[in-house]
């Protein structure tokens, strides 16, 4: 046996009782060997431990030698779960060369392999698998089908969209939401239709799947979710009004302004957080009349929307929400002060360094940070560093170390003996913006 060999003999047995960081180095070591150590590793496929069969599969995965192939498809049959995913993804780290040998295993006759092929071969990126893949849609294990539509997903295949839109009809939750998934990765227009039915689906996880692709798809989506948004319930014009902000296409505004006086409050909250992402400033004055909205998630939502807008006009709306009776309404709104950051936001901010909830006076610090304006912002997080809370301490102090203004300097090495140690790196990073050397004697 090799010098080489025995190497890796001698690592892999230290494989076993270790700690994953530990198995991490020795698989690096193992790696380092390469292909001299495949044998030795393809041995220890058969280890009673999982840990070490595991391992060894990843260390295979990580030297690329065509040679582990077939001990690996053996593993994909594994007792342990763990193991048969580490031998998954080391043939797709191997890649072509494994193709050949993932294609038999994927109309073998053992379930688990033949979904671990199917997510092997859509990790390796061949398109011209597609077809064998689309082949097995219709396999007798639904772990199988979804590993399959979701590698047909990862291919952007587009000969696999119209048998995906049939999957997307699907009664099993978990298809429809992998076929969803997997026509926002192909991002086809032809799928737009389909998608925006999807947002009517019985099912939470389908609505939401398909919301996030018609967001990957982008600005085509949005004739289609303005006629659904007319047409469709309270459910699908919800869903339309998310995706529509988060595009933030100008075509919306209009339908979206609408839908502020909706029946259904659902639809009314998501319209109002969409205006935020369409980001016009004509936006505000139809948000504001929100504000005093009984349901304190349309207040939020309407903060949400004015922040969103970027405007300093929408700076004096957000910050009378600062007085809200619930904390929720009043950390947006202090967000959002922090988001658009004007020089106007500085007075409210500094106002809300007082308010009775944590999270406010720590967002608040954040905003005033971000502002970069140092006039009265500085005095007022500098007497936050003696807030009760030590994530408003910890904020405070980074903040100041943003304003970069040297008064701060005295009052964050008082921070440096502060009982929280998050505090102290934080007075530490702070006081290195400024120039100065923490690890000079400082005052206690």
């Amino acid at each position: 046996m090799s010098s080489a060999k025995r190497k890796a003999s001698s690592l892999i047995s230290k494989l076993r009782g270790r700690s994953s960081a530990s198995r991490e180095q020795v698989i690096l070591e193992l790696t380092e060997i390469g292909p001299l150590a495949v044998k030795p590793l393809t041995k220890a496929l058969g280890d009673k431990d999982y840990k070490i069969r595991m391992a060894a599969a990843e260390a295979l995965g990580a030297i690329g030698s065509e040679e582990a192939i077939d001990p690996l498809i053996t593993a994909l049959t594994d007792s342990s779960k763990n193991t048969q995913a580490a031998a998954a993804a080391a043939l797709a780290q191997i890649g072509d060369g494994a193709v050949a040998a993932l294609l038999d295993t994927l109309i073998g006759s053992d379930q688990a392999a033949r979904k671990w092929a199917a997510e092997a071969l859509g990790s390796i990126g061949d398109t011209s698998v597609a077809q064998e893949l689309m082949a097995r849609l219709n396999d007798p294990n639904v772990e199988v089908q979804r590993a399959v539509v979701t590698a047909l997903g990862d291919l952007k295949s587009k000969r696999a969209i119209e048998p995906l839109i049939d999957v997307l009809s699907s009664d099993n939750v978990e298809l429809a939401k992998a076929a969803a998934e997997a026509l926002g990765k192909i991002k086809s227009t032809v799928a737009i239709e389909p998608l925006v039915h999807a947002l009517a689906s019985s099912s939470a996880d389908v609505r939401q799947a398909a919301a996030n692709s018609l967001v990957r798809v982008g600005a085509a989506t949005v004739p289609a979710l303005l006629e659904a948004f007319e047409t469709g319930d309270g459910t699908v014009r919800r869903w339309a009004a998310d995706v529509l902000g988060q595009i933030g296409d100008d075509r919306a505004q209009r339908v979206l302004l609408d839908a502020l006086e909706d029946p259904d409050e659902r639809v009314v909250r998501y319209a109002a957080m969409a205006l935020g992402g369409v980001g016009r400033e004509s936006s505000i004055d139809h948000l504001v009349g929100l504000l005093s909205h009984p349901n304190k998630d349309i207040r939020y939502a309407a903060v949400e929307g004015l922040a969103g807008t970027g405007s300093p006009k929408a700076v004096k709306h957000i910050a009378k929400c600062l007085q809200d009776e619930d904390w929720v309404v009043r950390l947006a709104a202090v967000c959002g002060l922090g988001q658009i950051g004007s020089r106007t936001c500085v007075a409210p901010l500094i106002t809300a360094l007082k308010d009775e909830e944590w999270s406010v006076r720590r967002h608040a610090s954040i905003g005033l940070g971000r502002t970069g304006v140092k006039k009265r912002s500085v005095g007022a997080l500098i007497g936050a560093l003696d807030d009760p809370k030590e994530s408003v301490r910890s904020a405070a102090a980074e903040a100041l170390g943003e304003l970069g203004d040297k008064a701060a300097v005295e009052p964050l090495q008082r921070l440096l003996s502060d009982d929280d140690s998050n505090v102290v790196t934080a007075a530490e990073q702070a006081l290195a913006e400024l120039g100065h050397d923490t690890g000079a004697p400082h005052l206690a």
